[in-house]
């Protein structure tokens, strides 16, 4: 038998074959990295004229080297009316920095969560409302994504274990869909920095 195949493998046409299979599969696994192949990291921007006047930031920071993992901060810089009128609501005055994690379920979408509070300022602050986005982020270029998800606000009760986040199983007491177009702030590299 080990004859047999090293005869096959010696013949012209049997190394060509072997050639084309190897080339394919070569070619499938660059096909993957292509251009739609999205990374995580990076700080970002919204942009308020399309997120209804909302101003926040976000920093992704990798968790693994193929950045398809990372974690999340996001800052509320300024925020609408609306949500205004969401903190009166609840009685708060302060929204809290957002923090979770996300990560690539495709070439170009990403699925995460992140969590933050609203605050009644004092000494201490008081817990009014806890704020959970669920949702995706989809690539639509290396230096753009939409924040496609909800927002949902529970009870501070919603924490009967004190674990800071809603329980399993937990209702919100409001749900908002979300849908924010958000830009990469890159550095703007010219070819007279690139020469020196």
């Amino acid at each position: 038998m080990k004859a047999f195949i090293t005869g096959l493998l010696k013949g012209r046409k049997s190394r060509l074959g072997l050639l084309a299979v190897v080339l394919a599969a070569a070619g499938l696994s660059i096909a993957w990295l292509g251009p739609e192949h999205y990374r995580l990291g990076g700080a970002f921007w919204s942009d308020p004229a399309r997120c209804n006047g909302n101003y926040w930031s976000a920093f992704q920071a990798p968790l693994d080297a193929a950045g398809k993992t990372a974690a999340l901060r996001v800052n509320m810089v300024k925020y609408s009316a609306s949500v205004g009128g969401l903190l009166a609501a609840f009685g708060a005055d302060t929204i809290t920095e957002f923090v979770g994690q996300v990560a690539m379920i495709d070439n170009d979408t990403a699925q995460g969560t992140i969590a933050g509070y609203l605050l009644k300022q004092g000494v201490p602050p008081e817990l009014k409302a806890i704020w959970i986005w669920e949702g995706v982020i989809e690539w639509t270029g290396p230096n753009s994504y939409e924040a496609i998800g909800v927002n949902k606000i529970f009870l501070p009760s919603a924490d009967a274990n004190g674990d800071g986040l809603p329980d399993p199983g937990a209702t919100p007491v409001i749900e908002v869909p979300m849908q924010h177009p958000v830009n990469r702030i890159a550095p703007q590299v010219s070819n007279d920095n690139l020469s020196q």
